[in-house]
């Protein structure tokens, strides 16, 4: 991978649409973190990584996942757990009861609030207490009893490296569909990860 120095990481955040300020924030963040040798295959990687951290965190303006929702936008957005709005409005504007709803029982969460205390954090949104163990344990970090280190610079990209280099083969790189889908858990927000990827290659190049 081709070392980049902040004011080029800043260039590259700015030119795939990140908020000006937002950039100078992140782009020494990047130029410390990310060296020659951070990906298996360098470049490569970032093509498909970065568009994929970049939505997933409203453009690195959001570490934590946004669970406050109307009753009618969670039957658009978990119709199999919400089919009606009256299903749904006892989680509208909860955060906290909707995060145990939906990720309570699962993603390693056992105990009563573990969907809330482990929701979506970083720029990949790691999600539930057996991904935080998992990513913990390969940066060497606790992120199980500290889970707010992920809101962190730092510790949130590196979280994001350790996940994707963790999650994500060599071989499906390039394959955008199939990676937003091992991201994402299916095809939400593909169009605009499409349009991220097409702007982080040429803002590398």
């Amino acid at each position: 991978m081709t070392r980049r120095i902040s004011e080029q990481w800043r260039a590259v955040l700015a030119a795939c649409g990140v908020a000006p300020a937002t950039a100078a924030k992140w782009g020494p963040v990047f130029a410390d973190e990310l060296r020659e040798t951070t990906f298996s295959k360098g470049d490569a990687d970032i093509v498909d990584w970065l568009p994929e951290i970049l939505h997933e965190s409203a453009m690195l303006d959001r570490m934590e996942e946004n669970l406050n929702y109307s009753a009618q936008r969670l039957v658009q957005v978990w119709p199999t757990r919400f089919p009606t709005v009256i299903h749904a409005y006892p989680y509208a504007n909860n955060p906290k009861a909707l995060a145990n709803k939906v990720y309570g029982g699962r993603l390693g969460n056992t105990r009563t609030d573990d969907g809330w205390t482990y929701r979506g954090r970083s720029p990949i949104q790691i999600t539930g207490l057996a991904n935080y163990q998992r990513v913990g344990d390969l940066m060497g970090q606790d992120l199980v009893g500290i889970p707010d280190l992920l809101t962190q610079p730092r510790f949130a990209l590196d979280a994001c490296v350790a996940w994707w280099e963790d999650k994500i083969p060599d071989a499906m790189l390039g394959e955008t569909t199939t990676i937003r889908r091992r991201v994402n858990g299916g095809v939400i927000g593909l169009a605009d990860v499409q349009r991220l990827t097409a702007a982080v290659r040429g803002a590398l190049s």
